[in-house]
């Protein structure tokens, strides 16, 4: 019986966890730095399972969540042209998204990992002007 209770207790916790992953990201806003100081914004809907925000371009699209796993789908994004090596870090974070698999929220961090070993981390922040979750 003791096992039992064990189990029942511990996929109770999953369940919380997972869930609470989740409402960590919805309606959050989160800022990264790219490697050449490009602010990275990433702004998860409060109601429905879509990204937007903003790097040089602003962009959008849908995202998946299991447990602590999110995958990112095909995102639409404007093709206005940034100076500098804005375009780098736009280009690098473009080509990081598709690669991500999980996701660990801790504090006011949520870090955003690849099977390979790449990771980003982001700050949550205040609304910004994206407007996506508005």
């Amino acid at each position: 019986m003791k096992k039992v209770m064990t189990l029942v207790m511990a996929l109770v916790l999953a369940a919380s966890c997972a869930k609470a992953g989740a409402e960590g990201l919805k309606g959050n806003t989160f800022t990264a730095t790219g490697q050449f100081g490009t602010p990275i914004v990433l702004e998860f809907h409060p109601t429905e399972n879509r990204v937007f925000g903003k790097v040089v371009n602003r962009y959008n699209g849908p995202y998946t969540i299991d447990g602590d796993r999110i995958s990112f789908g095909l995102m639409a994004a404007t093709m206005m042209m940034g100076i500098g090596d804005t375009m780098k870090d736009e280009q690098a974070y473009f080509q990081f998204l598709p690669k991500v698999e999980r996701f660990e929220i801790s504090g006011d961090k949520l870090i955003l990992k690849a099977a390979n070993g790449e990771s980003m981390t982001f700050t949550r922040s205040a609304k910004t002007e994206s407007n996506g979750g508005k």
